[in-house]
């Protein structure tokens, strides 16, 4: 009951001393209103007017896979919205230095925001005025807004739009720098895949010059012919027959092996050819990446400054401060009143039902017994620091001082910053992590932690001696303190650098990219490397088997007759059993069938293996040759594994120290302590002064 009641009290004091003040609070406020108004006019503030495009991106990034895919399954539409992910690439994109720089050059924007070319930190403030007038969110429906603010409401509009038109050539621009690597790769594989085509046509065609065209159906023909001329005793057609069945022979098996092989390397070209137009495709054609749905135009009101909400905020700020500054004033004059030269008073509260009274009593000794309920508590803690306000002034402004002298760069090395933002490309993810994480813990390795310490030759540039007992951990401390490796809200990586030198911390992070793309090239090529050899051993077994098989071929052809088993065991057949059509059946070569007829009993078997196993290792062949090339092609590629969204550079401006950090908390802490100490003399006096 006590409280509320002191409360009640406070709040009817304070209301009086607003109602007996009214007048000048009145004045005050209404001048509050009156320069506020005139100071932001345009002659003091500058006006901007806002542009606003809203767009979506697309669902798909990739030509081919929208228009030439077959697998319609997975594909998305061309005109599909793009998801989450998408979006967030877009406003990484969209804050990149790639847009930026292209912006500032297009508008010349240091000239338009009137900083001078010669001063220290131009590129800093151009940049810090770019990102104050440049906006990009998403918003609640998955959209990115871009928000552009200037003087000029014309420039205003078309600095907006143009955004939105740099966000498709620059996707375009990153998309084309690993679409044109992978094409010239695909290329290089149809290219060498068509030449091997060819030279088997003309191996065929050879071939064919020496009288083989069609192996099975020749033999087959050659062998009922040469069946009647045997029954004619034709010598003269039975020579010549020989001799063709010799040349089949000697080259049925290589016909045979090239045939088929020239079937399947047909079919692999075929398919390679789709990749080589899909790839062609990627890295010619371009698609827009966005769909626009609201366009910039023309801001007819300027958006800033927002002049009525300055003068209401301007009126609770002067309102606020006109009544913390009479509680002070009133405290003040209580304080001089009760505590007036070295008396000490005692302040006795007299309580009873009807009402309550202070009483202010002189008392014969020197002791303090000061009791303030009834009035604002905090004039005590008022009243000591305006006694000891010059010390509190001195303490504070030494204080700055020693923060400004012990934060200049004769105590502490000024660091300048340099970051770069990329994504991952052209892989795989190990396991259950992102590309991203994928990117993030590669770059966190220890070799190309190691690579940078030796390039850069850390050791000896943050000064750590190789004999300190704890150099390693001392060198890989500074490493981690000043290097920072993170994912940003937009799922890309970011490299921060840290370093005296800003051009060592711009190289340190285009260093940090490039070790990037080596490690994981490296990776790729040593793994690509064991499957080069694997194919490479498995081609030169497959070759030596098909040499084995074409070479028993030709001699069960040249030595024992043998070329087609079919064919020759059906003509055998009617030669032994004297069925054979024609005027001379009678005339059968009974010992030449005999022979043959041995011959197929005993090497038949042998030859229909020999020409399925050809067959087989033909195209196990030329599908092993398919795979050997592409990973081959891969190992000699020199793909690069991360789109840089923005390049690092070297700062104009230090990072750290922020000196008016340090010199506000120095003041404000060594103000603090001050009163503290005060408040502990203080009472220290009190209590000697009771005890007297």
């Amino acid at each position: 009951m006590v409280d509320t009641e002191q409360s009640e009290t406070d709040l009817l004091n304070l209301f009086r001393l607003i109602i007996n003040h009214r007048k000048p609070i009145f004045i005050i406020l209404l001048l509050t209103v009156f320069f506020t108004y005139i100071f932001t006019g345009p002659r003091f503030i500058t006006p901007l007017y806002k542009s606003t495009v809203i767009l979506y991106p697309t669902a798909s990034n990739s030509i081919s896979k929208v228009l030439l895919s077959n697998n319609f399954t997975t594909t998305k539409d061309i005109l599909e919205f793009g998801e989450d992910e998408q979006t967030e690439r877009m406003l990484q994109i969209l804050n990149s230095t790639k847009i930026r720089n292209r912006i500032i050059e297009k508008y010349d924007l240091m000239n338009h925001y009137a900083i001078d070319r010669d001063r220290k930190f131009k590129l800093t403030n151009l940049y810090d005025e770019y990102e104050s007038n440049f906006k990009f969110r998403k918003t609640e429906y998955m959209a990115v807004k871009i928000t552009v603010m200037d003087s000029d409401p014309t420039l205003s509009a078309k600095m907006a739009n143009d955004v939105a038109d740099l966000f498709d050539s620059t996707m375009n621009f990153m998309q084309k720098e690993v679409a044109v690597k992978a094409f010239i790769i695909v290329q290089n594989q149809y290219n060498g895949l068509y030449k091997e085509v060819k030279l088997m046509e003309d191996s065929l065609n050879s071939l064919r010059r020496l009288g083989i065209h069609d192996y099975e159906t020749q033999a087959e023909m050659i062998n009922q012919q040469l069946a009647i001329e045997l029954a004619k005793g034709n010598k003269t057609g039975i020579k010549a027959l020989e001799s063709k069945l010799d040349l089949l022979a000697k080259y049925g098996g290589q016909y045979v092996s090239i045939r088929d092989m020239l079937e399947f390397q047909r079919k692999q070209l075929s398919e390679i050819k789709a990749k080589y137009e899909e790839a062609r495709v990627d890295a010619t054609e371009v698609l827009p990446h966005k769909f626009v749905v609201t366009e910039a135009f023309e801001a007819e009101k300027s958006t800033y400054p927002m002049r009525w909400l300055i003068i209401m905020i301007a009126l609770a700020s002067t309102f606020i401060l006109l009544t913390i500054g009479l509680i002070i004033i009133e405290n003040f004059n209580l304080f001089n009143t009760i505590n007036f030269s070295n008396n000490t008073v005692i302040v006795r509260e007299i309580s009873s039902e009807k009402d309550n009274k202070t009483e202010i009593v002189k008392p014969q000794q020197n002791h303090i017994r000061i009791n303030m309920e009834n009035y604002f508590n905090n004039s005590s803690i008022i009243g000591l620091i305006i006694k000891w306000k010059a010390h509190l002034a001195i303490i504070t402004l030494v204080a700055a001082i020693l923060g400004g002298i012990f934060s200049g760069s004769t105590f502490i090395t000024p660091l300048y910053k340099s970051e770069a933002v990329a994504y991952p490309a052209n892989i795989n993810s190990y396991s259950d992590e992102s590309e991203t994480e994928q990117m993030l813990q590669i770059l966190q390795s220890q070799d190309i932690v190691d690579s940078m310490v030796n390039k850069f030759n850390l050791a000896e540039h943050y000064k750590i001696s190789p004999d300190y007992k704890y150099f390693k951990s001392s060198l890989y401390l500074n490493f981690h303190e000043n290097v920072k490796i993170s994912k940003t809200p937009y799922e890309a990586i970011s490299v921060v650098v840290k370093d005296r030198d800003p051009v060592v911390a711009s190289d340190m992070a285009q260093e940090m990219l490039d070790l990037y793309n080596k490690k994981i090239s490296n990776l790729h090529r040593s793994k690509r490397y064991e499957v080069v050899l694997m194919y490479e051993d498995q081609l030169a077994k497959k070759k030596a088997t098909i040499d084995s098989i074409q070479n028993r071929m030709m001699v069960l052809g040249t030595q024992y007759g043998l070329i087609d088993y079919s064919i020759q065991s059906q003509e055998v057949m009617k030669g032994f059993l004297r069925t054979m059509d024609g005027n001379n059946s009678s005339n059968v070569n009974t010992k030449g069938v005999a022979e043959l007829k041995k011959n197929i009993e005993s090497l038949g078997g042998e030859l229909l293996t020999l020409v399925a196993m050809l067959q087989n290792e033909a195209r196990t062949y030329v599908d092993i040759k398919v795979l050997y090339e592409q990973e081959l092609r891969f190992y000699n590629s020199n793909l690069t594994y991360s789109n840089v969204i923005s390049k690092p550079f070297p700062s104009d401006k230090k990072v750290y120290p922020v000196r008016w950090v340090i010199i506000s908390l120095a003041a404000l802490g060594s103000l603090i302590l001050a009163f503290l100490i005060i408040f502990i003399i203080e009472n220290n006096q009190v209590v000697i002064e009771r005890k007297q």
